[in-house]
């Protein structure tokens, strides 16, 4: 495994390390005050089943003080001294009356059996050697307990799998400089063996040419302009991949002053000689933006060279849009492949058949979204004269 990719699993590995962290702040946070939901929840479920039980001694009092009320099932008076149970109702279990009576003394009791079935026995006295008895089904206070258990176990599992996925968002935030770098630093290692590739052949194939045997002077020529031509390109591809690499990177700082538009389309106008290309600035009113000179300029440099390579004119101008200021480069050329128009500002993609395979467009986009501004590709129609047009954008301020 090589470095970045070493790198890249380490900073896999950490985000993960932070989820799991995440996770388990949460579920410790979360437990105690689900086990204290689930201890209220499990007593309010007891009190809900003594409470019936109480209902029914309540009722058997009543009718023995002649009250015509409905019978409560399950429900006795058990006589101590004489060992005997009168059923008040229906009953359809056999609880331990006489044990449970003898407990009860001059109070309650309260006990839980089982006898075909989860019960709660309820003893209240009455008189000196009578007790009131009443049995209660547990089964919807066991089922409210097994509900309140399953409820706070999940809303436990869910505050912590929330606390796990915020902790990898906020994980995520945090390294997306480092992904970043490692992404530009891995594209910049296959696009700078895309772009050396073509030249190194070159100077591969010439060099192996001209010592593959004797040649003449003029074939020794020209084998080294090939070689000469091909470094050069691949010099320049390098210039631009290590560019693009530091601003894609984030390493370039804008260093804003006012920067007038109209003169600096002059300037590069000037600047820029192509055989058989004519490159000229329209006169237009002074625009003024807050920008780094040597980055706008770069970036109006590199658009207006890419079209000077497949057009015979170029012409620059700068105008006013809203609260914008305009840039554009047009060309008489024969504008951009339609199916390519919205890639002509990504890395290595040809706009046309003409244009070279660079950087170029790429840079300049890069810099113009550094400075909050936007770029974009068209084709004139033939009754505008045809060819390509460029935009830029950037953010105007009158007060400048």
């Amino acid at each position: 495994m090589n470095a970045a990719a070493g790198s890249a699993a380490a900073v896999a590995r950490s985000r993960w390390r932070w989820s799991a962290a995440g996770a388990g702040v949460a579920a410790a946070i979360a437990l105690p005050l689900a086990a204290l939901n689930y201890r209220h929840d499990t007593a309010d479920a007891r009190d809900q089943t003594l409470t019936w039980a109480a209902e029914r001694i309540d009722a058997a009092e009543r009718i023995r003080f002649g009250a015509e009320v409905e019978p409560p099932v399950n429900t006795w008076v058990v006589n101590t001294e004489y060992g005997s149970a009168e059923p008040v109702g229906e009953t359809y279990t056999d609880p331990p009356l006489l044990s449970l009576a003898e407990e009860a003394g001059e109070g309650d009791v309260v006990r839980d059996y089982e006898f075909a079935g989860r019960w709660l026995a309820y003893g209240h006295w009455i008189t000196g050697t009578e007790v009131m008895v009443a049995v209660i089904e547990r089964d919807d206070e066991l089922g409210a307990v097994t509900a309140a258990r399953f409820r706070w176990t999940l809303a436990t599992l869910g505050v912590a799998a929330a606390g796990g996925v915020a902790a990898w968002l906020v994980a995520g935030r945090m390294q997306a400089p480092v992904r970043r770098a490692h992404a530009v630093n891995r594209d910049f290692i296959a696009d700078a063996a895309h772009e050396l590739r073509t030249p190194l052949s070159i100077i591969q194939a010439s060099a192996g040419f001209a010592l593959d045997r004797e040649r003449s002077p003029d074939d020794y020529r020209e084998s080294l302009s090939e070689i000469l031509t091909a470094s050069e390109r691949a010099a320049a591809s390098v210039g631009d991949l290590l560019e693009f690499a530091r601003l894609e990177a984030g390493q370039e700082s804008l260093r804003l002053a006012p920067l007038r538009l109209d003169l600096l389309v002059e300037e590069v106008a000037a600047s820029i000689r192509v055989d058989g290309v004519t490159v000229e600035a329209e006169a237009g009113e002074a625009v003024v933006v807050a920008a780094d000179y040597s980055l706008v300029r770069q970036a109006i440099d590199n658009i207006a060279r890419n079209a000077a390579a497949r057009a015979g004119k170029v012409r620059l101008s700068t105008r006013l849009a809203a609260r914008e200021a305009v840039i554009e480069v047009a060309d008489d050329g024969p504008g951009f492949d339609p199916g390519m128009i919205d890639h002509v500002f990504e890395r290595f993609r040809r706009g046309d058949r003409a244009g070279s395979v660079g950087l170029g467009m790429a840079i300049a986009r890069t810099i113009v979204d550094l400075h909050g501004g936007s770029c974009t590709a068209a084709n004139r129609a033939p009754a505008e004269g045809g060819g390509a047009v460029v935009s830029i954008r950037l953010p105007y301020n009158p007060a400048l």
